[in-house]
C-alpha cells in the first residue's frame, strides 16, 4: 500500500453519506448505492481497512457505522456540516490530495501542491478549478492557495485522514517507524531499519555519508516523496533541517556538510527550496554563520574552529 492510492474513490464516498445519519445494513447501503453485494464487501473492506468504518455482525446481518478514530470524527462534522455538497468530487482521487496538501502546508504555491500531493500539472490545473469554482479554495496574492474559513472541517478532515494514511505506510515499511515530519503526502520516518525500499529513501544524517561526511547514529531517517524524488546535497541537507530538536553533536555535521559540499555557492537556490520546506529561518542561520561566524553564532552552533577542525579530520 502507498499513501497515493489510501485515499477515497468517489463510491467510497457516497458509501459514507450513506452511513451518517446513524448506522445502514449492507442491504440499505446497496440499495442506495446501486452496487452488488461483492462490490459493497469490497467497499466495506476498503473503509473499514483505511479506519472510517466499524462492521458490526449479527449472525448473517452486516451494520456499518462511522468509527471513532479521530478523522473519521472530523469525517462527522464533514457529513453534517456540507452534506448537502456534491463531496464526491470534493473528498475523492486527487480532489482530497491536493486538498490534503493545501490543509497541510497553507500558503501553498502550485510547486508545493504538486511536491506534497504526487499529482500531475494538468491534473491539479483541473482540480483547482474544480475547487475554486465550489468555493473550496482561496486564492491569496503571489498564487498561494488555501482552504476558505467555512470549510474548515475539509481541511481538518483531510489532514486528519492524511496522517493516519502516512503512518500506515510507515508502520508497514519498519514496525518501529516514527514520522518526525510529513507534509501532504510526503514524510520524513526515523527507524532503527537499515535498507532502504522502491518508496523510502535514505536521507538526512543517514545520506551525509553519500557526500563524505560520515555520521555514526542508531537511527536511520528515511524521505517518502510523492512522485520522483532526486537525492541531492541540497535536498540531503534541507531535510536534514527538518529533524527538531538538533543537538550541537549533529549541527556541527551540518555546517560540515555545507562547507564541503560547497552549498554556500548558490543560496537564493536553496532560500526557496528551504521555503517550501518550512526551513527558510534556520538556512538563514546558516548563512549569517558563515557571513560572521562569532557575531552571528546563533544558540547550538559551534565554533568555527570546532567546524575546520572536524573538516581536517
Amino acid at each position: 500500500m502507498t499513501s497515493r492510492s489510501f485515499g477515497l474513490t468517489p463510491k467510497e464516498v457516497a458509501a459514507l453519506r450513506s452511513i451518517r445519519p446513524g448506522s445502514a445494513s449492507n442491504k440499505e447501503i446497496a440499495a442506495a448505492l446501486r452496487v452488488s453485494p461483492p462490490v459493497l464487501s469490497r467497499l466495506s473492506r476498503s473503509l473499514e481497512s483505511k479506519g472510517l468504518i466499524s462492521v458490526r455482525k449479527a449472525g448473517t446481518s452486516h451494520t456499518a457505522v462511522l468509527s471513532e478514530m479521530k478523522h473519521a470524527l472530523r469525517l462527522r462534522r464533514v457529513l453534517d456540516e456540507h452534506g448537502h455538497m456534491k463531496l464526491e468530487r470534493v473528498l475523492s482521487l486527487a480532489s482530497l490530495r491536493v486538498i490534503t496538501s493545501i490543509a497541510a502546508s497553507p500558503g501553498s504555491t502550485r510547486g508545493d501542491i504538486i511536491s506534497s500531493s504526487g499529482v500531475s500539472a494538468r491534473t491539479l490545473q483541473k482540480v483547482l478549478g474544480d475547487l475554486k469554482a465550489l468555493g473550496v479554495l482561496r486564492i491569496g496574492s503571489r498564487g498561494i492557495y488555501s482552504i476558505s474559513d467555512r470549510f474548515t472541517p475539509i481541511a481538518d478532515f483531510a489532514r486528519e485522514f492524511g496522517s493516519y494514511a502516512n503512518q500506515k505506510v510507515a508502520l508497514e515499511f519498519s514496525p518501529d517507524s516514527v514520522i518526525v515530519w510529513e507534509r501532504g503526502g510526503e514524510f520524513i520516518v526515523k527507524t532503527k531499519r537499515a535498507r532502504e525500499d522502491a518508496g523510502f529513501r535514505e536521507t538526512a544524517f543517514s545520506a551525509f555519508e553519500a557526500y563524505g561526511v560520515p555520521l555514526l547514529q542508531d537511527w536511520h531517517y528515511y524521505y517518502h516523496p510523492c512522485g520522483e524524488w532526486r537525492r541531492t546535497a541540497d535536498e540531503v541537507l534541507l531535510q536534514s533541517l527538518l529533524i527538531s530538536p538538533l543537538s550541537t553533536r549533529e549541527m556541527i555535521v551540518i555546517l560540515v556538510f555545507w562547507e564541503k559540499n560547497g552549498l554556500g555557492k548558490d543560496v537564493n537556490r536553496l532560500r526557496e527550496k528551504a521555503r517550501r520546506y518550512g526551513r527558510a529561518s534556520e538556512l538563514e542561520s546558516i548563512i549569517a554563520y558563515f557571513e560572521d561566524p562569532v557575531k552571528n553564532r546563533g544558540p547550538g552552533f559551534p565554533r568555527l574552529s570546532e567546524v575546520r577542525t572536524r573538516l581536517r579530520g
